[in-house]
């Protein structure tokens, strides 16, 4: 029999009611015992100084060139597209991780700030693009206008031209 209001597990022997066994977590302790050194193994790992990481390496590797050989790889398309591609993951990762961490910080507010002015652009965005779109409008009835002023004098000037044409003509047969 098993009773679970307590956190060990005691069996009542079925043949004498009044004996207790031995309560058995022998086997729980010592499956916590090997997660407890396998986390013990994994933080030490973690920790160890000599154990070379990629961040240590690309540490060691700039440290051993010159100023010149530096700014040279530093400048390279290559090396600042995957800087740049590094950048935005770890800073995405850093986000993932902790955003709400640090909004519950002074810091967090920041980003209040930060939709606070998204906000206030986004406004004066639609304003800015409203005020372009009315002032493409009035430049377009401008246009037309003059547009409609130049058919005009262009039919009048064509006018001038046929009546200047039967002139020269008229004066072509008299003489």
């Amino acid at each position: 029999m098993t009773n679970s209001n307590y956190p060990f597990t005691t069996t009542l022997s079925t043949s004498n009611p009044f004996s207790l066994t031995t309560p058995s977590f022998d086997n729980s302790l010592a499956d916590s015992y090997a997660k407890l050194e396998a986390l013990k193994k994994q933080y030490s790992e973690m920790n160890n100084p000599n154990k070379a990481t990629v961040l240590t390496d690309i540490d060691g590797e700039l440290s051993n060139l010159s100023d010149d050989e530096k700014a040279f790889i530093l400048s390279s398309e290559e090396y600042k597209s995957v800087s740049d591609r590094y950048q935005a993951e770890f800073s995405q990762f850093l986000i993932q991780k902790f955003s709400n961490e640090y909004l519950q910080t002074n810091g967090g507010r920041t980003l209040e700030e930060m939709l606070s002015v998204i906000r206030k652009t986004k406004e004066k965005y639609k304003s800015k693009f409203a005020a372009d779109i009315n002032e493409i409008r009035d430049q377009n009835k401008t246009l037309m206008t003059q547009n409609t002023q130049l058919a005009s004098a262009n039919e009048t000037l064509q006018k001038e031209l046929e009546d200047i044409k039967l002139k020269l003509e008229k004066g072509k047969k008299n003489d």
